[in-house]
């Protein structure tokens, strides 16, 4: 009961603030966007060692990297790069953080990432020995906004390789 108040606590301080660089607990905000507790745990005590509190810049950009694959439709993502995450751990942390409300300036920003994620097809770790895993449809419904742009599928034509 006390975790759900302080999640409670500071997705609601997050809103207010709506600044993209306010550092905030690692220990405290992670949890609290819907991080898995032992993915939390591994993220703070290797990836953040030096640090006591992260931004939400920081976050989003462990979640869908800026950095540009030079294959296109690939996404790179860094947080896959790390023990206790997967496919379905990178669909539930972008589904968490289209449906929460992280403030205007903070949600356009996520807005603007999560577009990268519908327009990719399959989504890496930054590290050189990732395999790619491909975004199915049905993931990329389990990530859309509840209230923001629709998802529309996207149709790819026959390639006509290995197929009738």
């Amino acid at each position: 009961m006390k975790d759900e108040c302080v999640t409670i606590d500071i997705l609601a301080e997050l809103a207010v603030a709506d600044d993209m660089m306010k550092k905030w607990p690692k220990e405290k905000l992670l949890p609290a966007l819907g991080f898995p507790a032992a993915a939390t745990h591994n993220m703070c005590n290797w990836h953040w060692k030096d640090k006591d509190s992260v931004t939400l810049e920081e976050i989003f950009e462990l979640v869908i990297s800026s950095d540009k694959d030079p294959r296109p439709g690939y996404l790179i993502c860094r947080m896959l790069d790390f023990r206790h995450f997967g496919k379905k751990g990178f669909f539930a942390i972008v589904h968490r953080l289209s449906n929460v409300n992280l403030g205007e300036k903070c949600n356009s920003f996520w807005k603007a990432k999560h577009q990268l994620f519908l327009d990719a097809h399959r989504v890496k770790g930054l590290g050189p020995c990732n395999w790619s895993i491909p975004i199915t449809e049905e993931g990329k419904l389990l990530a859309r906004f509840k209230n923001g742009a629709l998802y529309l599928p996207k149709h790819r034509g026959k390639t006509g390789i290995g197929r009738d």
